[in-house]
């Protein structure tokens, strides 16, 4: 049995929990196991009927009023009961704030083995490898599973396309009791979102993203005119953020934003590591540079070797015209 720890938030599915879901599905296909998804919350009717319809066996419901709101101590006390009774084979989880704060917990509790960051896998002979990047994605580290089950993986957000997951299903929602012992070690007393852009980057199916290339902040106007022009949103390199020609939550890579859309626009972006890191999981990456030898151009679908300041506008016309036909 393949585990998906579905995340959630403010009755709505994570995107992450669509990508596990995908990374689930190609599994299942590759080693014939069912797949189950648990979810932990209170009142997850709602969200435990979408996740029915996917190509799935099983939900799980864990219903309690203590996690109406994200408790790690909690998490590993309902999971470590789930997963000593049902033994599963391998457990997903997403690589993200709330995933990485209880999967180590819930691995030690267990005696399991933890893969974190995990960005695609292989079937060799009937053993699972899994493979996850180290040194800013320089390399790939392939690790093989050995000893019992269950075995815990966190997936890396963009490393299986979200679109990609399989409807159609009618998977059986099962109740599993829950029984809590003392008190909670963690409270959550306030909670204050970060300020946001005015898109979620990490959801985003188009990004338009502007690099050092454009020379000074007013020029950014252009990446902007061509996103509103194509219906994306709007993404950074770090020297721009750094330059503070806009806030943080813009930037994309391994210090900001991991993203895989289904179309990514790289504009005037040479393609440092740490920026590839945060999106070379797109579906099509288009690349405007004029250094032919720029890095962003070995992992470019599509690459357009000249002066962005003649592109882009020509490009914003087109889509422009594109919208008025």
């Amino acid at each position: 049995m393949i585990f998906v720890i579905a995340e959630h938030k403010e009755t709505k599915l994570k995107p992450i929990t669509s990508e596990l879901l995908v990374f689930a599905q190609r599994l299942s296909r590759d080693f014939g196991q069912p797949i189950t998804a648990v979810m932990l919350g209170s009142n997850t009717a709602a969200l435990a009927g979408e996740l029915k319809t996917k190509k799935i066996d099983r939900v799980l419901t864990a219903e309690h009023e203590e996690l109406t709101d994200y408790n790690p101590d909690r998490y590993v006390e309902i999971l470590k009961a789930i997963f000593e009774k049902e033994t599963p084979f391998l457990v997903l989880i997403g690589h993200t704030t709330q995933g990485m704060d209880f999967a180590p917990r819930l691995a030690v509790a267990l005696r399991r083995p933890l893969i974190a960051g995990c960005v695609e896998y292989e079937k060799e002979g009937d053993r699972l490898v899994l493979t996850r990047q180290i040194f800013n994605a320089k390399l790939n580290m392939k690790t093989a599973l050995r000893g019992e089950p269950p075995y815990f993986a966190t997936a890396l957000p963009g490393a299986f396309a979200a679109d990609e997951i399989e409807s159609g299903g009618n998977a059986d929602v099962i109740s599993f009791p829950v029984v809590l012992k003392g008190t909670a070690r963690r409270k959550i007393l306030e909670r204050v979102e970060a300020q946001k852009g005015k898109a979620d980057l990490s959801s985003a199916p188009i990004i338009v993203s502007g690099g050092r290339g454009l020379k000074e902040k007013q020029n950014f106007s252009l990446i902007f005119e061509l996103a509103e022009a194509i219906g994306g949103s709007v993404g950074a390199s770090r020297p721009v953020v750094d330059s503070e020609w806009l806030p943080r939550e813009y930037q994309i890579g391994s210090s900001g934003q991991t993203v895989s859309p289904k179309l990514y626009l790289a504009i005037g972006i040479s393609g440092a590591i740490q920026h590839l890191v945060g999106m070379q999981g797109s579906r099509c990456i288009v690349a405007i540079n004029k250094d032919a030898e720029a890095p962003i151009f070995k992992v470019a679908h599509y690459g357009i070797v000249d002066d962005l300041f003649k592109v882009v506008p020509a490009l914003t016309k087109i889509f422009k015209d594109l919208k008025r036909a």
